[in-house]
């Protein structure tokens, strides 16, 4: 007579039990780490006519876990970075976090905008002169010229993260409020081991490779629209702003008659022997950076060495005091006379004719905030 019902129904009935074992490795954010290998069996326990028979095991099936190469990049400022023309090392901060499951090289680079809108609103408008990226070592937080020379990231292990900078100089010649985008850009690479950048990783097509560790791009889509970031890449950007802080300086220059030898001060002409009076006005715009050491020189050299006019040493009532600025920080925004010699500073602004250059009016020391100005006026009598 068969066994096979009486078995199956003790199977039914009985408590056999089916039990897997499985390692259970730590948890981590970033999932089991790449190359490990997993191997289980199952095991049947179950009893005939109530006796217990030796356990079944079935063979063992092992795997090893793949590469999910995942990364993300975000910048660090809140705002776009002040940059001053002139000056040099404007830096932008990111953290470049590995949030795949193995250690990886990254590649970084910086990706100039062309014309869209920057992170933080306005239109790019300029480039940088010299862009250079450094990768944070062990000199502290933030920028430090003298350690931080990496330019790129070394075996960055699974869910670590590392400041990247952005350094960038700008030259004279540029307008308050140009914007300079970048994105920086990381790409995720072999972890060569060695302190070098190492080579591209290529991502596995087809079907699973048992017993190797396949490689699986996952990473998301970053902000680099002038980028070649897209999802599924191993590639991730973001995007920061530089923008320009430089006064605004505008100068101006006028002339008015204020009497001649014939009319007075009644309806005076330009004619010889008449006075005339220079007003030179240096404004700086709305919004602008503070202007500071403005110097202003008014040079009467050819005119006087032609013969055509004299300067008037004696602006209005009191002699030797030839020139008059006019400065919001003076009390109510009050005109000074200053005298013809050079007296050093007087209201934090220095003032000669004929001292530092010969026929010429010379203002130094002038500080502008946004929106202020100041006037300088001289006279001169026509020959």
């Amino acid at each position: 007579m068969s066994n096979f019902k009486p078995f199956t129904k003790l199977l039914g009935i009985s408590a056999a039990a089916l039990f897997i074992t499985m390692a259970a490795p730590n948890a981590m954010a970033v999932g089991v780490a790449s190359g490990t290998s997993v191997s289980n069996l199952a095991t049947v326990n179950y009893q005939v006519a109530t006796v217990s028979q030796p356990a079944i095991n079935s063979s063992t099936v092992a795997f090893v876990v793949d590469n999910r190469v995942n990364l993300t990049v975000s910048t660090d400022d809140g705002a776009a970075i002040p940059a001053t023309p002139g000056a040099n090392d404007h830096v932008m901060t990111f953290t470049v976090t590995n949030t795949g499951n193995t250690s990886q090289d990254f590649s970084v680079s910086a990706v100039a905008l062309v014309g869209g809108t920057g992170a933080f609103g306005g239109t790019d408008n300029i480039n940088a002169d010299t862009v250079s990226i450094f990768v944070e070592t062990a000199g502290g937080a933030g920028y430090q010229a003298v350690s931080d020379t990496d330019t790129h990231i070394d075996a960055l292990a699974a869910d670590a993260s590392i400041k990247v900078y952005i350094v960038s100089d700008f030259n004279t010649g540029y307008t308050d409020g140009d914007i300079a985008s970048y994105y920086l850009l990381a790409e995720a690479r072999i972890d060569d081991a060695a302190g070098t950048l190492g080579g591209a990783l290529t991502e596995t097509v087809g079907a699973d490779t048992e017993g190797s560790v396949d490689i699986v791009f996952s990473d998301g889509d970053g902000d680099g629209a002038g980028t070649d970031d897209a999802t599924g890449d191993a590639k991730h950007s973001s995007q920061d702003d530089y923008e320009i802080s430089s006064a605004a300086l505008t100068i101006s220059k006028t002339s008015s008659v204020v009497s001649d030898p014939i009319n007075g001060a009644t309806n005076p002409k330009r004619i010889p022997g008449a006075v005339i009076e220079y007003e030179i006005t240096v404004s700086n715009g709305a919004g602008a950076a503070t202007a500071t050491s403005v110097a202003v020189t008014d040079s009467l050299n050819t005119e006087i060495t032609e013969g055509d006019v004299a300067f008037n040493t004696q602006y209005d009532a009191t002699a030797a005091q030839g020139v008059v600025v006019g400065h919001p920080d003076f009390s109510a925004g009050a005109e000074t006379e200053y005298t013809n010699a050079d007296d050093g500073t007087v209201n934090g602004i220095d003032v000669d004719w004929a001292v530092t250059t010969a026929n010429t009016v010379t203002v130094t020391g002038i500080a502008l905030d946004a929106s202020e100005s100041a006037t300088i006026k001289f006279r001169v009598t026509i020959q």
